[in-house]
């Protein structure tokens, strides 16, 4: 038989059965070659077969990172992939090893995945990963160095404050050593913690109080310990001023009352206090005497007075006890227009007051309080009386009065007697003189008209005459007509 391999190009022989050859694959994908042998009888018989040969990529380990310092004792981060593996089967056995110089190497027991997290370093290593793929063989990736490092010794000063006066901001800023870029603080005045910040302001210390600061280095940072420093603080001795002051009007107080408010006591004020008036924190105006007075204070409004006094470490300031005012709100009642009856009638007061507060009246015998209404009672008087209506107590009390004028009934006699006997000779009708704008007519049975008068009075009665003779015995007819548009009419017998 003879043999005949084709393409030829690479082959050892493309006459043999069995020729070799050394393919490539550059493109990072698997890629195939087909091969086709071709054979001759020695009778000229032929026969073909086909091979076809799959080329893997050459393997590529990957890269891991990365160099790491550490503190001595300390667990490093885990070591992992920057660029995964490639090439081969696609499908990747790893292996990490370990080298105390770099140069000679030797597996990592159970280290068999992508990443690897070393334990605690005690020395300087170095870490590579071998990757294995299928027949491809294997690489090994780039190293990396894990070194420990000595832990540092944290440390802080803190300078003394120079000697200051009472009241006065004192800042402490602490220089802390090896304790890396992200300290942290905690600070205490007397052994009390008071601020967790890089530097510390206040301006309440006291003159003898200890100001430590405690320094805890940075997280990840190589030192050891925590790091204090202590200071005292040295105050001028200043003795501070008081003032006190209360009101000198009586609270609680009416809206719109002027309320007074004094000075009661200073110490340590000098000859030259200064005053100034506040009304809810806030300064008021032009109010800086040693008596304040207001007539626009509101209810629950706090006044209080700052004194400040001039001191070798400056101008101090305190603030008195502020006297929370209680202002009622001014009562105003009105018992409504005056008004005038008939007696026996009754009338509608029409009072008002601003205000939901309890109102009484005076006198209230002759009220009546309909559904409760203590502002429109029915006043039923029977002679001419003035009510007073009051709301409020004390100072915001109010009061006012309205009268209520009662006209006396007019009383119409039936009958005359004109005989001269000094009894009933003119018919006096009672209360009518109450009503100066009357008009008085008397009519006979036949309707004519008798005597006629405007003003009936005592002076003008009607004496039983008619034409100036006695009026016979009968029976005769009025009509009375009034000022106030009222009128009666009715029988009235002459007799003897």
């Amino acid at each position: 038989l003879t043999y005949s391999w084709s393409p030829a190009t690479g082959l050892s022989s493309a006459t043999v059965a069995n020729p070799t050859v050394t393919l490539t694959n550059t493109t990072g994908a698997a890629t195939t070659q087909t091969y086709t042998l071709t054979t001759t009888s020695a009778a000229g018989c032929t026969a073909t077969a086909t091979v076809v040969l799959t080329i893997n990529p050459v393997i590529a380990a990957g890269t891991i990172g990365a160099d790491q310092t550490v503190c001595l004792g300390t667990t490093p981060s885990p070591l992992t992939s920057t660029a995964g593996a490639g090439g081969g089967t696609g499908t990747y056995d790893y292996q990490w090893e370990s080298s105390a110089d770099g140069t000679t190497w030797v597996p990592v027991t159970g280290a068999t995945t992508a990443t690897y997290a070393p334990g605690p370093a005690t020395a300087v290593v170095y870490y590579r990963r071998r990757v294995t793929s299928g027949t491809c063989g294997n690489a090994v990736s780039n190293v990396v160095k894990v070194q420990t490092q000595t832990p540092l010794v944290a440390g802080v000063s803190l300078a003394t404050p120079a000697t200051q006066c009472a009241g006065s901001a004192i800042t402490f800023t602490p220089v802390p050593v090896n304790a890396g870029t992200a300290p942290t603080y905690r600070w205490f005045v007397n052994g009390t913690l008071v601020a967790t910040t890089a530097t510390y302001t206040s301006s309440t210390l006291g003159n003898g109080d200890q100001v430590q600061v405690e320094v805890t280095p940075t997280v990840g940072f190589c030192a050891t310990g925590l790091a204090t420093a202590t200071v005292p603080v040295t105050l001028t001795p200043v003795l501070l001023p008081r003032v006190a002051m209360s009101a000198k009007t009586k609270l609680p107080a009416c809206s719109g009352v002027a309320v007074t408010f004094s000075v009661d006591s200073t110490a340590n004020a000098s000859t030259t206090p200064k005053y100034q008036w506040r009304i809810n924190g806030t300064d008021v105006a032009g109010a800086t005497s040693s008596t304040f007075t207001s007539s626009t204070l509101t209810n629950g409004q706090v006044v209080s007075l700052a004194l400040s006094v001039s001191t070798s470490c400056g101008t101090l300031t305190v603030v008195s006890t502020g006297v929370t005012v209680t202002i009622n709100p001014l009562v105003i009642v009105q018992a409504g227009p005056d008004k005038s009856i008939t007696e026996g009638e009754s009338v509608s007061l029409d009072a008002m007051a601003n205000g939901t507060y309890p109102v009484t009246w005076t006198p209230s015998g002759t009220l009546t309080f309909v559904g409760g209404n203590m502002l429109r009672p029915i006043a039923a008087p029977l002679v001419t009386t003035t009510y007073t209506i009051s709301g409020g107590v004390g100072d915001c009390a109010s009061q006012s009065s309205v009268t209520i004028t009662v006209t006396p009934r007019v009383r119409v006699p039936n009958a005359i007697s004109p005989n001269g006997d000094g009894r009933d000779d003119t018919w006096e009708i009672d209360n009518i003189g109450t009503y100066p704008q009357n008009h008085v007519l008397v009519f006979n049975r036949w309707g004519n008209k008798i005597f006629e008068t405007t003003n009936y009075n005592r002076s003008n009665e009607w004496n039983g005459t008619i034409n100036g003779q006695p009026a016979p015995l009968g029976t005769y007819y009025y009509v009375i007509t009034l000022g106030n548009g009222k009128s009666f009419s009715g029988p009235i017998t002459v007799i003897y």
